[in-house]
């Protein structure tokens, strides 16, 4: 394995150190980089050592673009391709990083149990019997009253005000 080396996204200002470790891009909490964009796979690309470097492998259905050309079959990585994944830009980098460009710490990262919160929810059929996700609400009577008397009475000031 050679010196440091980072994907850098471009939006963030941020890099991101790349390790033995497989480093995922994605739309899901779980990724070392998370896209937050509808055309984004939850696990749209992965980058991973291989050799004296590093591969990425296109894993999304909307594609990887790898210096403008659309990523069909793993590549290797060198220094100062530019990785497109969706609307995001990312520059992969060795050694030195450009000036004003904040290195993440991958120890804070999210680990599988907080991928939880971003998850939607399994859509449910009430046809063939699955329960809802979330029990519907019951409407408070006591509040409904208070609002209907409070309507009333202001109703009644502003007629008999007149």
């Amino acid at each position: 394995m050679k010196g440091a080396a980072y994907l850098v996204y471009e939006v963030e200002r941020r890099a991101y150190p790349l390790s033995e470790a497989p480093f995922t891009i994605g739309r899901d909490a779980t990724s070392g980089i998370v896209i937050r964009e509808p055309a984004v796979s939850r696990s749209h690309a992965e980058v991973k050592a291989e050799g004296e470097g590093f591969v990425i492998t296109g894993t999304g259905a909307t594609g990887t673009r790898l210096n403008g050309t659309p990523l069909t079959t793993s590549a290797k990585l060198n220094d100062g391709d530019r990785i497109e994944i969706g609307s995001a830009e990312l520059t992969y980098r060795e050694g030195r990083l450009p000036l004003g460009v904040s290195v993440v710490d991958t120890a804070s990262l999210p680990t599988r149990d907080a991928d939880a919160m971003t998850r939607r929810s399994t859509i449910t059929n009430p046809i063939l019997g699955a329960a809802p996700a979330v029990p519907p609400k019951k409407a408070n009577p006591t509040g409904m009253l208070i609002l209907l008397v409070v309507l009333v009475a202001a109703a009644a000031w502003y007629f008999i005000g007149k």
